[in-house]
């Protein structure tokens, strides 16, 4: 299976495509990251160094308890640790494509929600406008209406 055909470049395409995608969330997560010792203003500098002492220490807490858990699986779990590295570079981009496309919903179901409220307010202020610019027969602004609408509004609970 190495080395020639179509299933070894399509494999060798994934593989591309999952790496660039590491590439583009290591190059985001990059400007998080502690600036170099040499940066440091010299009165904060042991501030910045406790700080990243802590970080450390943090991710070689999280490392143990990740290879604590590795220890004492199912072995159904233990046969899907058995994947190739095709597979697994497979399931981890398919995974972030997931991702992205939840996001995407997200945003999109935001947006929507968002056009839907504005479209009830412009709505509801054109009809409150309709109802003020009333006149009586002699021209004058029907006074009847503004006190329903003062009314109404005081009637209508504070939010």
């Amino acid at each position: 299976t190495n080395g020639q055909g179509f299933a070894f470049k399509r494999m060798e395409k994934i593989k591309h495509e999952y790496n660039k995608l590491l590439r583009k969330e290591r190059k985001k997560m990059q400007p998080s990251l502690i600036q170099l010792e040499e940066e440091y203003p010299e009165h904060l500098r042991h501030l910045y160094l406790a700080e990243r002492e802590r970080l450390d220490e943090e991710q070689e807490k999280r490392r143990k308890d990740v290879k604590g858990e590795h220890s004492h699986k199912t072995p159904f779990i233990r046969r899907k640790q058995k994947m190739s590295s095709y597979q697994k570079t497979r399931q981890e981009y398919e995974r972030i494509i997931g991702e992205r496309a939840r996001k995407r919903e997200e945003f999109l179901k935001g947006k929507a929600q968002r056009e839907e409220a504005l479209k009830k307010y412009k709505e509801k202020k054109i009809a409150t406008y309709q109802l003020l610019k009333r006149k009586t027969k002699k021209g004058q602004p029907n006074l009847n209406l503004h006190m329903e609408i003062l009314l109404q509004k005081i009637q209508t609970p504070c939010k």
